[in-house]
């Protein structure tokens, strides 16, 4: 069997340095700064605020790995945060992220595939925002490109079914619901729904060929506005030597949406009603390409991984509808004695499809460290660092964020959190 072009159930959930680990889990207790924090809100001469500068301390709880039985596997990732801020109260915080796969080999030609993401969060640094599983679809945890930070609350899931026609023919189909609840007023959540259908041919051990179609749709519930997606592409996965493997996906969509978008007034008009801007509503059609390039390095105890890739993305609660660009590199490292080393960082990048809005793009970095202490004890110590920008605007902010602590956390390996 030639490498899996697409990721679904337990094998999108709880990995380590890109292999299936067990289940582990883990508590502990970190001092944290936060150098600038984004609310959504305004001074009294209409100016953004931001709240720089504030330290306290953070308890964390978390479970990772796999289990396995006769004919099925469980994934798990999950972190929780408690986190208070000395002085500032207004700012405490707890942060929860869940990605939960399973997989069911119903028979020698039925497989089951079931993913589920929730979390909770109101900032996009930090471990929780870290968690990026590889499942086939998704819409919600995209801590990475929020514009403020304000608590986002998600859900996500669903199934998909394989069906073996043969040893090198698959057929694959299922689908997702999700949605995303803003606690600002001002920012606009979204929900919906994906439906898919994949067929997938290994032409060797080393490479397989196929094509896979998906159906979004997006609705906001706060706004006026909705959009259906269609996506079509051709896939291709490769391994490369031992260790290295290649997956590639291109093709297009076509995005249908509706919404609202401020429009300039004409001089006269603009004279008349004593303003230059109006809101008016909007349909459009729109063409673009669309695909995911994928290069993963494994080593015994480490994997490399490179990606790139353009898509449509419900946005961010001010940017709605988007094409998104994406581009991102990590490094996991889980030596077998007393180590593990995560560093991670990227880029991306929201076009809205209608608003008529300047792009925005974030670029974002971090590293995590664990070390074994005795008594199941581990130093831990982790930085995260963003930049956001809307283009051709004043606007411009940058933050990061450090944590450094103790977590307990019985096993014979390294605790491995990135």
């Amino acid at each position: 069997m030639g490498p899996g072009v697409l990721s679904s159930g337990a094998s999108g959930a709880g990995t380590r340095s890109g292999q299936q680990v067990d289940l582990r889990f883990y508590a502990g207790v970190d001092g944290v700064y936060d150098s600038s924090v984004q609310p959504v809100s305004l001074d009294s001469k209409g100016n953004l605020v931001t709240i720089n500068g504030l330290a306290g301390v953070e308890a964390t709880v978390g479970a990772y790995g796999s289990h396995s039985w006769k004919r099925a596997m469980l994934g798990l990732d999950y972190r929780g945060s408690f986190r208070e801020y000395n002085g500032n109260s207004t700012y405490d915080t707890i942060d929860q992220a869940l990605a939960l796969g399973f997989t069911w080999q119903k028979s020698r030609r039925v497989v089951f595939n079931g993913q589920l993401l929730a979390g909770t969060f109101s900032n996009g640094l930090g471990s929780i925002g870290a968690i990026s599983p590889t499942f086939t679809s998704n819409e919600v945890n995209q801590a990475s490109s929020l514009l403020f930070d304000n608590r986002s609350s998600y859900v996500q899931g669903g199934l998909d079914v394989t069906l073996m026609q043969s040893a090198r023919t698959s057929y694959s189909f299922g689908g997702q619901g999700f949605e995303v609840w803003r606690q600002s007023s001002f920012l606009v959540g979204v929900e919906g729904y994906n439906a898919r259908g994949s067929v997938e041919h290994k032409l060797s051990k080393n490479t397989s060929v196929g094509f896979t179609y998906q159906r979004q749709h997006f609705d906001f519930p706060k706004a006026f506005g909705q959009a259906d997606i269609d996506t079509g592409e051709f896939f291709y996965g490769t391994n490369i030597g031992r260790r290295w493997s290649l997956t590639v996906r291109a093709g297009a969509f076509h995005a249908e949406v509706s919404g609202l978008q401020s429009v300039a007034l004409s001089p006269v008009v603009a004279a008349l009603l004593g303003q230059t801007t109006s809101i008016q509503a909007f349909h459009r059609v729109d063409y673009y390409p669309s695909g995911q390039a994928t290069l993963i390095r494994r080593f015994k105890t480490a994997s490399l991984n490179f990606s790139y890739g353009q898509m449509v993305v419900p946005g961010n609660g001010v940017y709605l509808t988007s094409k998104s660009d994406v581009g991102d590199a990590s490094y996991s490292y889980t030596g077998i004695h007393k180590v593990n080393i995560g560093v991670s960082g990227g880029y991306s990048s929201l076009s809205t499809l209608g608003q008529g809005i300047q792009p925005y793009r974030t670029g974002y970095g971090g590293a995590g460290f664990t070390y074994s202490l005795p008594k199941s004890l581990h130093f831990v110590a982790r930085y995260d660092y963003r930049y956001q920008a809307i283009e051709n605007l004043i606007y411009k902010h940058t933050g990061y964020r450090a944590t450094v602590g103790l977590n307990f956390s019985p096993g014979k390996v390294p605790l491995s959190l990135w």
